[in-house]
C-alpha cells in the first residue's frame, strides 16, 4: 500500500545556513522535497494531507543533548523550591506539601530546585534545624538546584545512619556547625549517603516518571534527547522500560543513553562485555527510525559554581582557601577515558571549574595521541565531550578547539549564575566564562542543552539566553546590560547548537537535526519568528506543534 504523502505549507521553514523555505513534502516520515507551497502542492499525490501551518515558523525539532528524564519526571512529585526567595519559604513549601498530599508520619518528604544565591534577604543554606520545622516525624530531603548538593532534617540524617562522628567520604563534604554538630547540608557525594536512604522507586514509577517527561519535552518541541537516567547497576531495568515505552505507542522521544559509570570500572567494563559502542541503535522503529541509541559513558570530576565545590586553580574569592572538590584523581580518570576508548565509548565529563577543565582537556589531549597512532585522520573519532564548561580561559577553549572536544553547554544557567559569578571568580576569568561566541569563533562543535530539571526544561528560553546574556524584557535599551554582549551569539547558531550540533554529538547527524530531503521529519512549529522579533521576545514564543518521523506527537489545542 503507498505510503500517504504530507504537504506542510503556508510557513517559514528555517532549511538551514540562515536560509528559509514556504513548504515541505513528507512522505515514509522522511522529508522529500523542499520548496515553495505552490510547488509542493503540485508534486503532491492527490491524496495528501495538507497541513496548513498559517505562517508559523518550522524549525527542526529541537534535541537536548543533556538532561535527565527520569529525574525530571520525578521531581512532579516533590515540592517546587525555585521560587523560594528564603529559607521561609522552603519551610512553607514542606509544609504545604505535607498537608496537601496527607503524607504520613515516617514517609520522606522531598523539594527541589532551592537556590540559596536568589534569596532575596539572608542566602543561606537551609539547615537541618530549618528543615526541622518542616516536620520532625517526616524524614525531609531538600536539593539545591544544581542537584549536587542536599539539605536534611535531623531525621533523615539519622535514617541515613549520620552522627556528628560520621567521617568526610571522598570527593564530598558533610557539613557541620562550630561546635562540630551536622548542620544537615551533605555536598557532592556526600550527598549519596542520604539519598540511599530514601526508598528506591519501583520499576513502575520510573516507567511513569519517563512518560511523564517524553509528555513535557514533546509539548516543548523537544524530539530527542541526550538522556542521563542509569548509573550502571540499573542499565538493564531503564534499557527495558524505554524499549517498553516504545512497543506501546503513545508519546515517543529519540533519546540516547547517557550512561553514569560512578568512576567504577567495572561498570565501564559491563557495557563492553554487552557489546556496547556508542551510536549503537537500541531500539528501531520501522516507521520512525532510531528511536533509542547508546551514548556516552558519564564522567563527573568535579561539582558546582553555586555550591563553591566546582575545582579551580585559584582560591575563590568569596571562600577563603576553597578552590572546589575534585571528585576523581587525574591519574584514575585519564586511566578511565583510556578505556572507554578502547571498548568504543564515547565520554562526556560534567566538568565546571578552570581546574576541572583542564584535567579533562589534558585526559582528551592524552587520548587523541593514542587514538591517532589508529585513526591518525579523524579528530576525535568518538566525540569525547565536557558537559557544562562554564569557567574557562582563552587558553583553554583554544585547547577545546585544536582537539575539536564537544561540549554540552546551557546557556540557561547564566540565569542564576550571573548573581555569583563575578563574586566567585572575579572579574577577569568571568570575562572569559560561558564564552558561547568565542567557542562559536573557534569552531568548537557546541551543543545546547537545559539539564533539566537543574534548569527548565524549555529550548526557547535557552535560546533567548545565549542570545541576550541577560534577563528577558528590560527593553531595548536592557542590550547594554547584557553581560559580556561579546560573547552574544545570534538565533541562527543558537538553533543550529540546540538542533543539527545537538544531533551530531547523538551521531545522529545523518538522518536528524536539519530540515532537509531523506533526514526525518521531526519539526517544531513555533507561533512566531524568532529570527525577526525583538530578541526579548524569543522567550515568549510558544510551540503550537511538533512532529516526529512526519506523524504529530503534540499539538496545542485552540482555545
Amino acid at each position: 500500500m503507498k505510503v500517504r504523502q504530507k504537504a506542510i505549507c503556508n510557513a517559514k521553514i528555517y532549511t538551514g545556513g540562515g536560509t528559509f523555505c514556504q513548504a515541505l513534502l513528507i512522505e515514509g516520515g522522511r522529508i522529500v522535497m523542499a520548496g515553495a507551497s505552490r510547488e509542493i502542492l503540485d508534486a503532491a499525490g492527490t491524496g495528501a494531507e495538507k497541513i496548513d501551518a498559517a505562517g508559523s515558523l518550522v524549525l527542526p525539532a529541537f534535541n537536548d543533548s543533556h538532561l535527565h528524564l527520569l529525574w525530571y519526571g520525578r521531581r512532579q512529585s516533590h515540592f517546587d523550591g525555585s521560587g523560594a526567595s528564603s529559607v521561609e519559604d522552603v519551610i512553607t513549601l514542606g509544609r504545604e506539601l505535607i498537608r496537601r498530599n496527607n503524607i504520613k508520619s515516617g514517609t520522606w518528604v522531598q523539594g527541589a530546585a532551592v537556590n540559596p544565591d536568589l534569596f532575596t534577604g539572608e542566602k543561606r543554606d537551609p539547615t537541618r534545624d530549618d528543615l526541622d520545622k518542616i516536620s520532625r516525624e517526616h524524614p525531609v530531603i531538600v536539593s539545591r538546584h544544581c542537584g549536587h548538593t542536599v539539605y536534611c532534617n535531623s531525621l533523615a540524617l539519622k535514617m541515613a545512619g549520620l552522627t556528628d562522628s560520621s567521617p568526610d567520604v571522598e570527593g564530598g563534604t558533610i557539613e557541620r556547625d562550630p561546635s562540630g554538630r551536622l548542620s544537615g547540608v551533605l555536598r557532592e557525594s556526600a550527598h549519596t549517603i542520604a539519598r540511599k536512604a530514601v526508598p528506591p522507586l519501583s520499576r513502575a514509577e520510573k516507567k511513569d516518571f519517563i512518560k511523564t517527561a517524553f509528555t513535557h519535552a514533546l509539548s516543548l518541541g523537544i524530539s530527542a534527547a541526550g538522556s542521563h537516567d542509569s548509573d550502571g547497576p540499573d542499565f538493564d531495568e531503564i534499557l527495558g522500560i524505554y524499549r517498553e515505552l516504545y512497543q506501546e505507542g503513545g508519546e515517543r522521544l529519540r533519546v540516547t543513553m547517557q550512561c553514569g559509570i560512578s568512576g567504577s570500572e567495572e561498570i565501564l567494563k559491563s557495557y563492553a562485555k554487552r557489546g556496547l559502542k556508542s551510536g549503537d541503535i537500541l531500539y528501531n522503529d520501522a516507521a520512525r527510525g532510531p528511536l533509542l541509541k547508546m551514548g556516552p559513558v558519564k564522567l563527573f570530576i568535579d561539582g558546582t559554581l553555586g555550591g563553591h565545590t566546582a575545582r579551580m586553580r585559584h582560591p575563590y574569592r568569596d571562600k577563603t582557601g576553597a578552590r572546589g572538590i575534585k571528585m576523581m584523581e587525574s591519574e584514575a580518570f585519564e586511566r578511565l577515558v583510556l578505556q572507554a576508548q578502547a571498548f568504543n565509548l564515547q565520554t562526556i565529563t560534567h566538568a565546571i571549574g578552570d581546574a576541572a577543565i583542564g584535567t579533562v582537556i589534558s585526559a582528551l589531549e592524552k587520548a587523541a595521541l593514542r587514538e591517532n597512532k589508529n585513526h591518525p585522520q579523524t579528530a576525535n573519532r568518538l566525540r569525547h565531550g565536557i558537559v557544562h564548561c562554564q569557567i574557562t580561559t582563552p587558553q583553554d577553549l583554544e585547547r577545546i578547539a585544536k582537539g575539536h572536544i564537544l561540549l554540552f553547554v546551557q546557556p540557561v544557567f547564566l540565569a542564576d549564575d550571573l548573581h555569583i559569578l563575578e563574586s566567585r571568580v572575579g572579574p577577569k576569568l568571568a570575562a572569559s566564562s560561558y564564552a558561547w561566541g568565542s567557542m562559536e569563533t573557534l569552531g568548537i562543535p557546541a551543543s545546547y542543552s537545559t539539564d533539566a530539571p537543574v534548569c527548565p526544561l524549555n529550548p526557547l528560553l535557552n535560546i533567548a539566553w545565549a542570545v541576550l546574556r541577560r534577563q528577558s524584557g528590560g527593553g531595548a535599551e536592557a542590550g547594554e546590560k547584557s553581560f559580556n554582549p561579546a560573547e552574544r551569539v545570534t538565533v541562527q547558531t543558537a538553533v543550529d547548537a540546540s538542533t543539527a550540533a545537538a544531533a551530531y554529538s547523538a551521531f545522529s547527524e545523518q538522518y536528524a537535526g536539519r530540515i532537509t530531503p531523506g533526514f526525518f521529519a521531526d519539526l517544531a512549529f513555533i507561533d512566531r519568528d524568532i529570527f525577526t522579533i525583538p530578541p526579548d521576545g524569543i522567550c515568549n514564543a510558544k510551540v503550537i506543534r511538533t512532529m516526529l518521523a512526519g506523524e504529530t506527537v503534540w499539538e496545542n489545542a485552540p482555545a
